[in-house]
């Protein structure tokens, strides 16, 4: 296995500054591939790829960006709907030197996966392909059925039992989203996020993915785990042009943690 290098740093974007934990191999001659962007879900951070990214960085870069308001990222004041999400995360790309000429391929799940939507519709002159896993893709009946579950917000500055619940939650009942020390870190990213962590949720469930997903053309690769968003990503790849579909039914929610080298395996093949 090749020796992985790991380091953090930031890029410039209209919010401020975008962390990114980046990993690439020690003997750069072992890179064979583009680079590859992965856009967590919220309210998290892209450490939730801390496992896969070491799988991919053996013969790539593995970018993990912190989605502006979320990790170590600065963010908006005020409530940013997907497609701004998606420009601050553009802005960071083409602040590193992306651009049609030096193009990479990007990876998102749940929320990350609007993200990396909306970074490929906003700059596909910069994308090679793209990897879609969990998209939240609903009919506006749906979208707004699920927003009226989400709206209020995250009740953590009125509610006295809101860290107990989420911890419990999170944390001693998430076995599905890996080892314990791990869904302990989501727990802290969530409470990291405060009261406004909540606007990524928001923002999901205010987009158009039916006007977006169309636009995306270059190809696409969604990978589906057996969870809530199976239906939803199922009927996201009926209105994608170039795309093909990979249902891994025997995994969790969070199967790119708690089976890193299978998704590995199913994003290798497609990327290269």
């Amino acid at each position: 296995m090749a020796d992985i290098k790991k380091w953090k740093h930031y890029a410039k974007s209209r919010y401020g500054q975008v962390h990114f934990v980046t990993a690439k191999p020690v003997d750069e001659r072992a890179i064979k591939h583009p680079p590859l962007v992965c856009f967590h879900p919220s309210p998290t951070s892209g450490d939730m790829f801390r496992d896969l990214q070491m799988i991919l960085a053996r013969d790539r870069v593995v970018y993990c960006p912190d989605t502006p308001g979320f990790g170590s990222s600065d963010g908006p004041t005020t409530e940013p709907t997907m497609a701004d999400y998606g420009a601050g995360l553009a802005d960071a790309l083409l602040d590193m030197g992306y651009s049609a000429t030096n193009k990479v391929d990007i990876f998102g799940f749940h929320t990350g996966s609007l993200c990396a939507l909306e970074v490929a519709v906003q700059h596909p002159e910069i994308i090679n392909k793209t990897v879609l896993s969990g998209v939240p893709h609903y009919t506006p009946e749906g979208r707004a059925e699920q927003h009226k579950i989400i709206s209020g917000g995250y009740p953590m500055l009125t509610n006295p039992d809101y860290v107990g619940t989420m911890y419990k939650r999170l944390v001693l009942d998430g076995s599905e989203a890996g080892e314990l020390e791990q869904r302990y870190y989501r727990f802290v990213n969530r409470l990291r996020a405060g009261p406004k962590g909540w606007w990524g949720i928001n923002a999901v469930f205010t987009m158009d993915t039916a006007a977006a997903l169309p636009k995306l053309k270059m190809p696409v690769l969604l990978i589906a785990f057996n969870e809530m968003m199976l239906q939803p990503t199922r009927d996201a790849a009926k209105i994608i042009p170039d795309v093909r579909m990979v249902e891994l039914l025997d995994l969790p929610m969070f199967g790119f943690i708690t089976a890193p080298d299978k998704v590995a395996a199913e994003v290798q093949k497609f990327l290269g």
